[in-house]
């Protein structure tokens, strides 16, 4: 019977050092999950934050797009109103340099009539 006994108390203290085994890893591993949580919180926190910051960066990213469509149209029309302003310019170029040609024939028109009445004075060309 004390054989039984002392099988018991052996036995009794393997379950007691295994209980005390089991509840410091229960305490260590609830203290994991405690650091793991707060990580955790801290993680979804700093996701929360750079959601809103891409969110934000998305919106300027539409504002600027809108903006530079509107930059390029008023560019476009810039670029129109530059070749119809260079056409034109090309046109009155070609009106004045025929206005001059005329301007020169009349003005030879002018002298010659002038050299043909009577008492003109003989006036030489420069060269």
């Amino acid at each position: 019977m004390l054989e039984d006994l002392d099988h018991l108390s052996i036995r009794l203290a393997k379950l007691l050092a295994y209980t005390q085994q089991l509840f410091a890893e229960q305490q260590a591993l609830q203290v994991q999950l405690a650091q793991v949580q707060t990580e955790r919180d801290a993680l979804r926190g700093q996701l929360t934050q750079e959601g809103k910051q891409a969110q934000a960066l998305s919106r300027k990213a539409d504002i600027a797009s809108s903006e530079r469509d509107v930059l390029q149209g008023s560019l476009d029309l810039f670029k129109q109103e530059q070749h119809a302003l260079q056409s034109q310019l090309a046109t009155r170029e070609k009106e004045v340099s025929a206005l001059r040609g005329v301007a020169v024939q009349a003005q030879q028109r002018i002298d010659a009539v002038l050299e043909r009445l009577p008492g003109a004075t003989q006036v030489e060309e420069p060269k």
